[in-house]
């Protein structure tokens, strides 16, 4: 028994390696992928690994995959060069266009090497001479033959010939219409006899002397003639040919010896090649199996997440994807549950994603699996019964697990599906937990599938087992595993599913023992709670999953509502910045008028421009100042002129007047156009005019009209001044208002410290 080859069919691993095959470009390459050898070295499969990942990644990038369509299985002829066999012509055909597609390789490794540094590592052994390469590239024509160009002498002799054969056909035509052979002719065309041009003529015409008879039909009616004309063209004619045979010989015989003294060096690229072509088998294998690569130890581990049994994910229909796990702490992993469940399906995968790595391939498993490096994969599936071994399925099963006891231990991977069946249940099942027990002491990683109560009950008294169950849900299996759970076999349920009659069913559920029937009603009890269980889980999750969307709902709408407040804030600040500027031209222009043209009525307008561009620019109105209870004005008292924004100190007061000292000036202004200022008192210092003098003054003020005509430029002087003061304000308004301009996107702070700069720029007495 081959205890090897036995595991490798029982796994389907040969339909696996046929269809890894089916992926490569070269019969070498689809050679080594039906024949492939597990790696037993861990730096090998990363390397295997790093290739197929560099193929995926130029193929990611639009990058051209390795070239390797034209390189043929040239090892026969490189066997026959190196013994000093004369090649055929297209032998050394085959090989030139191997070579050349060789040579393209290497180029292509060459110029990726930046990208591609595994696949230039698999292709180092392509190493060609350069008059090895150029010699073969140049010695084929388009035609695949020898090149007259390469080679002169065949050039010349293909020439000749060709002439030859145009001066003879033109006179074997010529002949057809000639008297002489008008009734002789069988048919009217030109035809070739061992390398002689001929004509058909009727049988009685041989013995004429016409020419050389070459053939005959087989009717014997027609004979085919060389006419004696056309002997000496067609002598000429063969010895060109004899020439040019000799020629081609001769260039055989040099291609060959070129072949022979370059052969190992050819092997070994042709060996490179190969390898290459495997990780490229590999690379196609793994997108058409959406395979990943897995993390690889030597611990003995299997972490696969989402696993999908190979031979399945390959076909057309879903497969359903389970977790399974092995590792030192819980080596052993059993699988329950019904038949047809998938217990076989789980237990195939995990054997078949160990042998994928063996062969440097990937796993159809979700990112972050993990697939440990073991020596042995071990397995006994199915019914070896054999009639002409004498063997029972009970016997051929013990057969194999004699083997594997012998071949077990660390770093082995042990399959077993239904173990110890075929027997008496309660000592199959003592049996069968006895192996199990056995090969974990050994130290190896052991799957099994069971239906056996003794072996189920084995992970509440050895900590070293796992136990997990194929899920049963609404009277079908589902494929699903449950970790952690012993699955009931249900196979009274089976039956009724299969159409057996009730009453049996209900005679087979009361001939089970006691212990058989609380079991079974226990085990189904917990797959009713534990589905009850799942069922308020998935509502839960439900739940949450439709709470987290009204609240990233929710949280969208903030997101927005805050987003288009900010919109609204901007675009209110870009039109409060609008209408400042707008204020800011109209107090400038008013302004400007002011100092050019000073005059009361300049000074009038400034003021309508100024209120008209206070409500222009969304400013509050200066406070109101404190008003003083009116009463006549005494001489030495502080009083503000209304019309002309200044203060002035009180000389004299008649009914109708009041004389005032502005700065260095005089004016007259009528009672109602002054303002008493809040605590108010006489002026101190030179500005204090004797009364004797105030009385001097008011009686010439009295009786001048001409100088109160005199004091109006003083009013205009004043004025001007004021102006001036303005357009100082001004220019402190108009860099508020570039500052204001310029902090428009934080609209709040902006806003109030422009409105605050321009009311202090705009706020003048009386605006």
């Amino acid at each position: 028994m081959d205890l090897k080859k036995r595991s490798l069919e029982a796994l389907d691993w040969p339909f696996m390696t046929a269809e890894l095959a089916s992926h490569a470009c070269t019969a070498a390459g689809r050679q080594a992928s039906r024949q492939i050898e597990p790696l037993r070295d861990r730096q090998a499969i990363e390397q295997c690994f790093d290739a197929v990942e560099e193929i995926l990644a130029l193929r990611d990038a639009q990058t051209a995959a390795p070239p390797l369509a034209g390189i043929g299985d040239i090892t026969e002829a490189l066997a026959a060069a190196a013994r000093g066999d004369m090649l055929e012509l297209e032998d050394l055909r085959a090989a030139g266009e191997t070579i050349a597609a060789l040579a393209a390789l290497a180029r292509f490794l060459r110029l990726h090497v930046a990208s591609a540094p595994a696949l230039l590592e698999l292709g180092a052994g392509i190493d060609l001479d350069t008059e090895l390469c150029s010699t073969f590239e140049s010695a084929f024509d388009e035609h695949g033959e020898l090149c007259g160009k390469a080679y002169p002498a065949i050039g010349e002799l293909r020439r000749r010939m060709a002439a030859l054969e145009r001066r003879t056909r033109s006179l074997m035509e010529s002949l057809l219409d000639s008297p002489e052979y008008a009734e002789l002719l069988q048919d009217r065309y030109v035809t070739l006899r061992e390398g002689r041009f001929v004509l058909p003529i009727k049988a009685q015409a041989k013995g004429l002397g016409l020419g050389i008879v070459h053939d005959a039909s087989r009717s014997g009616q027609t004979v085919f003639l060389e006419p004696s004309s056309i002997v000496p063209l067609g002598n000429q004619w063969r010895i060109a040919e004899a020439g040019l045979r000799a020629e081609e010989r001769r260039v055989r015989a040099e291609l060959g010896g070129l072949l022979k003294r370059h052969a190992d060096a050819l092997d070994r690229a042709l060996k490179a090649a190969t390898a290459i072509d495997l990780a490229c088998a590999r690379a196609a294998f793994a997108l058409h199996l959406d395979a990943v690569r897995p993390l690889l130890g030597n611990n003995g581990v299997i972490e696969l997440r989402l696993a999908r049994h190979p031979v399945l994910a390959l076909g057309d229909e879903e497969v359903v994807a389970n977790d399974l796990s092995l590792s030192a702490e819980r080596p052993v992993l059993l699988l329950t549950g019904p038949n047809a469940g998938g217990k076989t399906v789980a237990l195939k995968t995990i054997g078949l994603c160990a042998l994928l790595l063996r062969a440097g391939c990937f796993v159809p498993a979700a990112p972050g699996s993990r697939v440990d490096l073991f020596t042995e994969v071990l397995a006994d599936i199915g019914d070896q019964q054999t009639v002409h071994e004498g063997l029972s399925s009970f016997s051929a099963h013990l057969a194999t697990l004699r083997e594997m006891l012998s071949s077990a231990g660390p770093g082995t991977l042990v399959l077993l599906d239904e173990l110890a069946s075929g027997t008496d249940p309660s000592q199959g099942g003592a049996l069968a937990r006895a192996f199990i027990e056995h090969f974990a002491d050994s130290g190896a990683r052991v799957v099994a599938t069971t239906h056996y109560a003794q072996v189920k009950a084995m992970p509440a008294e050895d900590p070293r087992v796992e136990i997990a169950a194929l899920e049963y849900r609404e009277g079908k299996p589902t494929y699903r595993i449950v970790p952690g759970m012993a699955g009931e076999s249900y196979a009274l349920a089976a039956a009724s599913r299969a159409g057996i009659d009730e009453t049996l069913i209900a005679r087979a559920r009361t001939l089970m023992g006691d212990a058989e029937l609380a079991l079974h009603e226990a085990l189904s009890a917990l797959d009713a709670e534990r589905e009850r269980s799942e069922s308020a889980k998935r509502r839960a999750e439900q739940a949450a999953a439709s709470l987290a969307e009204r609240e990233s709902l929710l949280a969208e709408r903030e997101r927005q509502i805050k987003r288009r407040a900010r919109e609204i804030a901007e675009a209110e600040a870009k039109d409060f910045i609008d209408r400042l500027r707008a204020a800011e031209r109209e107090v400038r222009e008013a302004l400007t008028t002011l100092r050019l043209q000073p005059s009361e009525k300049q000074a009038t307008a400034a003021r309508a421009a100024i209120r008209k561009a206070r409500p222009a620019a969304d400013l509050p109105d200066p406070p109101k100042r404190q008003q003083v209870p009116q009463r006549p004005a005494r001489p030495g008292e502080r009083v503000r002129i209304s019309k002309l924004q200044a203060t002035g100190e009180v000389l004299a007061v008649s009914a109708e007047e009041v004389e005032l000292r502005v700065g260095s000036m005089t004016l007259r202004v009528k009672p109602g156009e002054i303002e008493l200022l809040a605590g108010a008192g006489p002026a101190r210092g030179p500005a204090n005019y004797s009364a004797g003098k105030r009385a001097k003054a008011a009686a010439a003020s009295n009786h001048s009209p001409d100088k109160r005509a005199k004091a109006a430029p003083v009013s205009r002087h004043s004025t001007g001044e004021h102006a001036k003061g303005a357009a100082a304000s001004q220019h402190s308004t108009g860099e508020h208002a570039k500052g204001a301009a310029a902090s428009q996107h934080f609209p709040d702070e902006r806003t109030k410290a422009a409105a605050a700069s321009l009311n202090r720029a705009l706020r003048m007495p009386g605006n």
